[in-house]
Order: structure tokens, then C-alpha cells, then sequence
């Protein structure tokens, strides 16, 4: 006998109820009353025949079978209301297009150039989340995912988008200090909590001792933006880092841009990939990498690190990229 298939309304409960943060908030998105929807999710394990929650210390959350539900039937789900809204000649659903990237990509890369999306492609409404890995992308939330190149993309349709380059950066005060006393030992480093060996790397590459960062945070922005307060110094990687250089918050101190390993990737799911209005920002995404530098050559590169650190400098010439035609 041919299992009978959930009602859709049961399945919107629980996509829901996923999302969190817990079942009130869940019930609301839905509209309708908390004894409703727990009759929903209810009927759904019923159905299923599994436990698809448990109650831990922090509240409620997916078991195994839960967490294997929900990677099945919410890019379904998704995919279903889309061809929904696009039958009945819904063009927000058609135009709208949803992509994830870092917090720090988003605000040092993307936002600065979104004007130049609004005049190539007027019709396409973007939206983005700020989330660092292909998690999103696989569970259909979003139609693009810009990641590291350290994401595991099996499955995916993906490209190379953006390398990145580093080098420490601080406020002109503190950069003026520097350079009296150009020891980065003598001077807070700060860095993001991921990657965690950051300062290692860049250290390593230079072919200095290594430095362990003295203060972290979550988000590059929060640490260009405490290094822009005279905290320290920070390791800044473009693209991210471009805006704060542009307009003189940070400047370098004469030291060598260093190509780190890997590189930003920009991923679609094939069916996805083929949406016209995917395939235009997918094609305007790769037109902005294109046109962005792999190294920093504004007024503050007037300082070089030839008179500081010459051996880094000899060593170093070849690694720093050219910018982009």
C-alpha cells in the first residue's frame, strides 16, 4: 500500500519549529494558535512514525531522525512554494534572489558595490544572510553561497571567486608608533576568532617569529574597528579590509601583502544555477571579483616595507599579486 503523503501545512510546522527559537515564535510564523501547531508536529511524527524532537537543558531541539527529516523536506518545501508563486506569475518570487556570505565579506565587499546591481539588473531584488558556510545553501534557504575554499562543495556547482591577501594594518597613531618602533612584538595584535592561527600564518609566510594574537572577536569588522580605535594592530585581508584603507581609518604599516592559502568560492545548486535571475547575479558576482584587487596599491602603499624589513620584502615580491585587470 502507497504511503499516504504529510499534509503541506504539517510540513510548514515543522520547517518552522526547526528555525526556532522555539515553538511560540514557530506557531506565530504560521499563524495560528501553539495548541494548533503542536497538533501539526503531532500528526507529522505521527505519521513518520519517529521522534523528531527532544527536550534537553537549552529547550527543545531536532534528534537524528529530525535532523534527517529536515534536510530532506525543506529544500523540497522551498522549491515547491517558488513553482507555487512562479504558476500563478508571482514575479517577486522569480526576481528574488537570496545568497549567503560572511558578515565581513557582506559589509567590506558586496554592500559597497550593490548600486552597481540595481543599474545592471533593476528587476532583481537581492537579499542575503550572513552565514560563512554552504549550510544554508544546502537546505535551500538561499540560492548562492560565497565560501571558503575549505567548504566541502560535493554536490555543488561552484567556482573561484576572490583570493585573499593579508597584511597588518592599524590607525595612523598607532602606525606612527610603528614606525619609530617597528617591532609587531610591541604591540597588541588582534585578530578573528576563525581562522585561529592567523597571525601564525602571516608570521610564517614573512619568515618572523611567530606571534600569537593577544585579543579576538567573532567578526573582522569588529576588529578593523577596534584596530581603527588605536587597540592594536589587526592582520587586514582584502577584500574585506579595502574600505577602512580607502578612507585612511587603517593604514599599513610597510610590511609585505601575503596571498593566504585557498580562496572565496561562489556555489549554486545545479537546478538553482539555472534560474535566469541566479544566473544574472552569479554572472554580476563574477564581474565584481573580477574588477577587485588582489593587493593594495592606494595612498597609504606609499610606505613599503623595503626600509623596514628588506629580507621580508626580497622575500615576499613574488607572492604579492597584481590587481585584476
Amino acid at each position: 500500500m502507497q504511503r499516504r503523503l504529510p499534509p503541506l501545512e504539517n510540513i510548514q510546522a515543522f520547517i518552522e519549529a526547526a528555525r526556532g527559537p522555539n515553538f511560540r515564535a514557530a506557531a506565530e510564523r504560521c499563524a495560528i494558535s501553539p495548541a494548533a501547531f503542536s497538533r501539526r508536529l503531532q500528526a507529522l511524527a505521527s505519521q513518520f512514525d519517529r521522534v523528531l524532537f527532544e527536550r534537553t537543558s537549552d529547550g527543545l531541539r531536532l534528534t537524528e531522525a529530525g535532523a534527517r527529516c529536515l534536510r530532506e523536506l525543506e529544500p523540497a518545501y522551498l522549491e515547491l512554494r517558488r513553482a507555487a508563486r512562479a504558476a500563478v506569475g508571482d514575479d517577486v518570487e522569480q526576481t528574488e534572489v537570496r545568497l549567503s556570505l560572511s558578515h565581513s565579506l557582506a559589509v567590506g565587499w558586496l554592500i559597497p558595490r550593490l548600486g552597481d546591481l540595481g543599474a545592471v539588473a533593476p528587476d532583481i531584488r537581492l537579499s542575503f544572510d550572513t552565514i560563512r558556510d554552504d549550510s544554508a545553501l544546502r537546505r535551500g534557504a538561499v540560492d548562492l553561497a560565497v565560501c571558503f575554499s575549505d567548504t566541502d562543495f560535493s554536490g555543488l556547482t561552484s567556482r573561484a571567486l576572490i583570493t585573499v591577501s593579508g597584511t597588518p594594518v592599524a590607525s595612523p597613531q598607532v602606525a606612527a608608533r610603528f614606525r619609530a618602533n617597528p617591532d609587531l612584538s610591541a604591540f597588541p595584535r588582534l585578530a578573528v576568532s576563525v581562522p585561529l592561527n592567523i597571525w601564525d600564518w602571516w608570521t610564517d609566510q614573512a619568515g618572523l617569529t611567530r606571534l600569537a594574537a593577544t585579543t579576538r572577536f567573532d567578526v573582522m569588522q569588529a576588529a578593523y574597528e577596534a584596530a581603527a580605535q588605536g587597540m592594536g594592530v589587526v592582520l587586514g585581508a582584502l577584500p574585506t579590509v579595502q574600505p577602512y584603507l580607502d578612507d585612511g581609518r587603517l593604514v599599513e604599516l610597510g610590511l609585505p601583502w601575503l596571498k593566504y592559502p585557498g580562496e572565496y568560492r561562489l556555489a549554486a545548486t545545479s537546478a538553482g544555477r539555472r534560474r535566469r535571475s541566479v544566473a544574472t547575479v552569479w554572472s554580476w558576482l563574477e564581474t565584481q571579483a573580477a574588477n577587485t584587487p588582489t593587493a593594495y596599491f592606494g595612498k597609504a602603499s606609499r610606505s613599503r616595507s623595503d626600509n623596514l624589513y628588506p629580507a621580508i620584502a626580497a622575500r615576499s615580491s613574488a607572492r604579492v599579486a597584481a590587481p585584476s585587470a
